[in-house]
């Protein structure tokens, strides 16, 4: 964590680093996000929910990222506006297939830019869009997908 924000500094001196060493859970989820965009990269689909949660009692967007072998998925969720990660996975989340490298550096970059693009307010989100990425026979498919009937997090 501190080797990270030194490479940081080291890149840019004019920036504030502020490493947190914890992992997130259900107690203290609403603390650390308390003032950020939320951006999940995480590999548990718990952690996933207690991030959905958060996003969800603060208003704060959630920009999604999975991966799993050469697969990834990006979408992005306003809370109020748009369906929530609870709906999209009902629980379970697929993969348990080991990760090929280069597919996080995919779906990271896309989520850098929905980022990028919110803050700005610019171009089309992927709201109530799913962009799945097929590493394999690189392909991208959209997946459109709305709020569930059942969903116990933001109905």
């Amino acid at each position: 964590m501190e080797s990270a924000a030194q490479t940081l500094k080291n890149l840019n001196p004019d920036i504030d680093v502020e490493p947190i060493a914890e992992s997130i859970n259900k107690q203290n989820v609403s603390q650390l996000v308390e003032d950020y965009l939320i951006v999940d990269a995480l590999d548990n689909l718990e952690t996933r929910l207690a991030l959905n949660k958060a996003s969800l009692e603060k208003g704060t967007p959630l920009f999604h990222g999975a991966i799993y072998g050469f697969e990834g998925r990006a979408t992005t969720f306003i809370p109020g506006e748009t369906p929530c990660l609870q709906c999209l996975y009902q629980d379970s989340l697929p993969g348990d297939v080991p990760v090929f490298g280069a597919t996080p550096g995919v779906i990271g970059c896309i989520q850098a830019v929905e980022v990028i693009k919110y803050v700005l307010g610019i171009g089309d989100l992927l709201l109530g869009r799913l962009l799945v990425y097929d590493g394999r026979n690189m392909k991208f498919t959209e997946v459109k997908f709305s709020k569930s009937i059942h969903c116990e997090a933001c109905r």
